[in-house]
């Protein structure tokens, strides 16, 4: 699947960009980030943009977090919370 998106439990944020995905017939992969499943598919991208991720006080990645996969299995870009997710697709 070309893009992948990180999410917790209970975010709202994460809701409104999942509405939003599927409103406009986006296919994505939820990767929820509180399994052990979900923190493995995390870790293999981490390393590769953790510069550039916006994280909270506590040194958090802000959620939810929109990754688009490259052909090689990289990241060929990336988006965090609603409004630069949706600026992605307009």
């Amino acid at each position: 699947m070309e893009y992948q998106l990180y999410t917790v439990p209970k975010c709202d944020g994460c809701d409104e960009v999942k509405k939003f995905l599927d409103s406009r017939g986006v296919q994505y992969q939820e990767v929820n980030l509180r399994t052990d499943e979900g923190r493995k598919i995390f870790g293999q991208i981490y390393f590769g943009i953790d510069g550039k991720l916006r994280k909270t006080v506590q040194n958090k990645t802000i959620l939810p977090l929109l990754v688009k996969k490259a052909s090689s299995g990289g990241v060929e870009k990336f988006a965090q919370e609603f409004p630069e997710i949706k600026a992605l697709f307009n």
